[in-house]
Parts: C-alpha cells; sequence; structure tokens
C-alpha cells in the first residue's frame, strides 16, 4: 500500500488578513468568529442584525468593535473588505445583494439560497461587480478532501465507480428545518452528502429518490440513487429523525476511500486496496481544529481568493453550487416535500 500524499492546507501566514463584517448572529456566525479569531490572522470589524440587541450582544461576547442594527450601514463602511452571512436561507437574495452592490466580498453560509433563480442571480450581481463570492460548503478545503483528490488525480483508485454516504442526525427539535423558509433537511443537511458526491462523480444524469415527510410536508428522511453518464453510481441517507455516523466512501477499480465520521468536519482518510479486508492507509488530522473549528480552512481560501483576484473558488465553482441547488431540489421534489 502507497503512502498517502500531504495534504494542501490552506493557512493563517498564507492569507491576507481582510477585514471583515458578518449579517446575522445566529448559532453558525458564532462558529465563524470562534474560529477566526483562534485560529486566523482575519479581522472581524462589525456585526449586523436587524433583530433588537442581538448585534449588540454579539459584539459584546466576541470583543467586536462595533455593531449595526441594519446591513446597509455595515456595507457602508469603508474599513469593511468582505461579509460573511450567516442569515435565514430565505432571505440570503435580499442581504447578499446588499453587500454586493456596496462592492464588499461575500462568503455566503450554505445553502446559498433554496431557490436556483435567486443562486444565479447572486452570482451574476458579483461577477458584474467583479467581487468574490463563495457558498461555504467548507468540506471543499478540508486537508482530508485535498488528500482524496490527489488519490483521484494521479489513478491510485483507478475509475472511481461508486459513492455512498449519509448524513443521519435527530434534528426534529430544530424548528427552523421544519418552518417554510428555514432551509428544508434536503438542503440544509443534505447538501453535504450532494456535494461530496459531486466532487468526485460530477452530475448525475438520473436521479431517484423515495422519503418521509414531516406533518407539514417538509421532508424529514430522504433515500437517494443516482446514476452518471458513464455508468458510475452513488446513493445517500439523509435523515433529521434519525442518527446514525456520518461516514462516506468512494469506491473505484484499483481501491477505495473511507472517511473518519463526520466525514464533513476535520477528521482523516483511509485508502483501502481492492481485496477482501486488504491493506489500509490512514491519515488523520491532527492540526486540531476538530468540527466547526475546521471552518477556518474556508476562511483562509477565501482571503487568498481575494488577494489573487479570483471571482469564484476553483474547489468550488459558481456552476458547481447551483448544480448541487439544482440535485436538492429535484430530490425535495420526488418525494413532494414543501419549499415554499
Amino acid at each position: 500500500m502507497r503512502t498517502l500524499p500531504k495534504p494542501h492546507i490552506f493557512i493563517a501566514a498564507e492569507s491576507k488578513p481582510l477585514r471583515w463584517g458578518i449579517f446575522g448572529a445566529g448559532w453558525i456566525s458564532e462558529a465563524m468568529i470562534k474560529t477566526a479569531q483562534l485560529n486566523s490572522n482575519q479581522e472581524f470589524v462589525a456585526i449586523a442584525s436587524r433583530t433588537p440587541g442581538k448585534a449588540e450582544g454579539f459584539a459584546q461576547k466576541w470583543n467586536l468593535p462595533s455593531f449595526h442594527n441594519s446591513y446597509e450601514e455595515l456595507v457602508a463602511r469603508d474599513d469593511i473588505d468582505a461579509v460573511y452571512l450567516g442569515t435565514l436561507p430565505s432571505d440570503r437574495l435580499e442581504v447578499a445583494l446588499i453587500a454586493i452592490n456596496a462592492g464588499k466580498h461575500v462568503l455566503i453560509e450554505k445553502p446559498i439560497t433554496m431557490d436556483l433563480a435567486e443562486a444565479e442571480q447572486i452570482y451574476a450581481a458579483a461577477k458584474a461587480k467583479k467581487v468574490l463570492a463563495l457558498e461555504a460548503m467548507w468540506t471543499r478545503f478540508l486537508p482530508q478532501m485535498d488528500i482524496a483528490r490527489q488519490l483521484v488525480a494521479d489513478g491510485t483508485l483507478g475509475e472511481v465507480e461508486l459513492v455512498i454516504s449519509n448524513f443521519c442526525q435527530a434534528n426534529l427539535a430544530v424548528p427552523r428545518l421544519f418552518t417554510i423558509g428555514g432551509g428544508n433537511p434536503i438542503i440544509d443537511m443534505g447538501i453535504y452528502p450532494i456535494a461530496f458526491t459531486q466532487q468526485f462523480l460530477g452530475e448525475p444524469t438520473e436521479i431517484h429518490s423515495f422519503g418521509k415527510l414531516h406533518h407539514n410536508q417538509i421532508d424529514e428522511e430522504t433515500h437517494t440513487f443516482m446514476r452518471y453518464a458513464d455508468g458510475s453510481r452513488a446513493n445517500f441517507v439523509l435523515s433529521a429523525r434519525t442518527t446514525l455516523p456520518h461516514w462516506a466512501g468512494v469506491s473505484g477499480s484499483k481501491g477505495a476511500l473511507t472517511f473518519g465520521t463526520p466525514f464533513f468536519t476535520p477528521t482523516s482518510i483511509t485508502l483501502h486496496g481492492p481485496e477482501f479486508n486488504g491493506e489500509q492507509t490512514t491519515w488523520v488530522d491532527d492540526l486540531g481544529l476538530p468540527e466547526h473549528l475546521g471552518l477556518i480552512h474556508q476562511v483562509h481560501a477565501f482571503a487568498q481568493y481575494v488577494e489573487q483576484g479570483l471571482l469564484e473558488s476553483p474547489l468550488y465553482t459558481h456552476q458547481e453550487s447551483l448544480n448541487n441547488i439544482k440535485t436538492a431540489l429535484t430530490i425535495g421534489n420526488q418525494i413532494g416535500t414543501r419549499f415554499k
């Protein structure tokens, strides 16, 4: 069994500091600023929230120098280069355009929107304004995913034929997921296995799904099978009502990969030989960035892209983002979920 390649890691020393603003004072914004303050040289300047008192409380908790009660006030500042959008999916188009039209680069929490046309509008506006717009699909920037890309590119796996994953987390007690506009599970959670599969197989030619709906017709659980033009296959289980280890595997003609659980956070990757119970080689992430502290990798990548003058990420292009939304919507429509 060959030695695994070293991953490319986006690090603080290679990332020019940006001056950041934040839209939205929810838990994901807290996760973002926590890891940024611990693990980067990025400067978070201000927070804005339309909910009275939330911006001030956030600024006090995270020692931000200022806060605003409107997004327009924040982006009117000259000392803001980029904005992280941690608001609800239902208002992402509106708030993204506020930042983009002010000439700010935007890192937009996934899912970028719950509507394909809205996502297209965001990306078109960003290109017109010549600012970077990136959906925060943080898995693409994790070290184990870079190792996987290298193993596919150098032929170690042979032809990739099968991708299997699951994202099963008992989230019935999270009201947002079952409220129209809050990010249905198939988009909010399902975007992870969808994007994971896309990294290895591209876009499906066939999608077949069945599922279980909540009492208000929003999806609770989805089982999806996909086929690709070259004959490769994929399947995943997405559940917001049951919990299983968040597992993922990729099988090729010469070998296979499995990812440590949960596969979408910094964990590990194992290369398996093609024979039964064969030789294995494992790389374990020892960078000290567990769980959502791993969000910092995409922040460093974003800062590097801005310095390079890129308008989209080569690791997660606008078209890939749009394709994943399209796949999620197709799956949701097949099982009859409500989006509006």
